[in-house]
């Protein structure tokens, strides 16, 4: 089928796009290729046609993800816990007199992703994987709740003791304002429909509650799409369906009755490293397993950092 490479509708504001860029999957080595678009006023990046759900569900062989058996929660430093008191209101962490101390000196270099402590607080991780989040939260005093579409994500999560719901998140049909918090980590450049996505995790969010966004910066200025282009890990061809911007993210949730309460970027060795396995086209050792890349990797995020162009956008809404 010949593709019209002028202009489409952009699903996120039904703006005028113009065709970006065209690849292929590259994490598996795949050959069809998929064309993207970018639209002139939100500046959304998607795949265009958009693929229905029988065809997304092709995307994702048994090996996309390799759900590890009985994930444990990550282990938190004493510092950490230290500045989780400080910074984040867990009270029930308060530390020794040193690790107070070190707390206050401390607590401005860390940019931690938890969410603020509530007591007795309801949390929901929409996409959980294998539950080690949710196992991580749940030992920082979290009551927790995942949703995952994936059965061997969900098998493993049930073992760990963890209570998932399997499917998405509207056939959860969890009560209005049921929780304190909930994490979107990495899933919504996933969904074909952003717009009954945000409603299902606005209605479901309480008042005042933090929604977390992560999810990879499309921005032009993103220090990897700039130079990377086709090559850029976070592109995920054909997975990443929509591609967000922090402002089209910021205006995607204004729609639906959600504030920004706070966002910054990031970026991680890993898409980096995956990236230049792409431009080389590596069928070798991986970088991330070559310590002079590695190293090289360093350079990077420190570049990326400091220049404010990070790869990844962490943003937190209220209700």
């Amino acid at each position: 089928m010949t593709i019209d490479k002028t202009t489409v509708n952009c699903p996120l504001c039904d703006a005028t796009a113009h065709y970006d860029f065209s690849s292929r999957d590259l994490m598996f080595d795949h050959y069809d290729r998929y064309d993207y678009f970018s639209c002139s006023e939100c500046k959304s990046v998607f795949i265009h046609p958009m693929p229905s759900p029988e065809e997304v569900n092709t995307f994702y062989p048994a090996d996309y993800c390799v759900f590890e058996q009985n994930p444990k929660a990550r282990k938190i430093s004493q510092v950490k816990q230290a500045v989780y008191w400080y910074k984040h209101s867990y009270t029930h962490l308060e530390p020794s007199g040193l690790f107070k101390f070190l707390a206050a000196i401390l607590s401005p270099f860390y940019n931690l992703d938890k969410p603020d402590y509530v007591e007795n607080g309801k949390l929901l991780d929409v996409g959980c994987g294998n539950g080690r989040y949710l196992a991580t939260m749940r030992s920082l005093g979290w009551d927790v709740q995942g949703v995952e579409l994936s059965e061997d994500g969900l098998k493993v999560c049930l073992a760990s003791g963890l209570p998932v719901h399997h499917g998405d998140l509207k056939s959860a049909s969890f009560a209005d304002d049921s929780f304190d918090v909930i994490t979107v980590r990495h899933v919504i450049e996933h969904i074909r429909e952003s717009h009954p996505f945000m409603t299902e995790l606005a209605r479901t969010l309480k008042p005042d509650g933090k929604l977390i966004i992560v999810t990879p910066n499309s921005d032009a200025f993103a220090l990897g799409r700039d130079y990377l282009g086709a090559n850029w890990y976070a592109n995920d061809v054909p997975r990443h369906l929509i591609l967000f911007s922090r402002d089209n993210l910021g205006q995607l949730a204004s729609k639906h009755g959600l504030q920004p309460y706070k966002s910054w970027f990031e970026t991680t060795p890993k898409i980096i490293l995956n990236s230049l396995d792409y431009v080389i086209k590596n069928k070798g050792k991986p970088s991330n397993r070559i310590r002079w890349r590695r190293s090289l990797s360093r350079l990077y995020l420190w570049l990326a950092r400091y220049t404010k162009r990070g790869d990844v956008i962490h943003s937190v809404f209220t209700k």
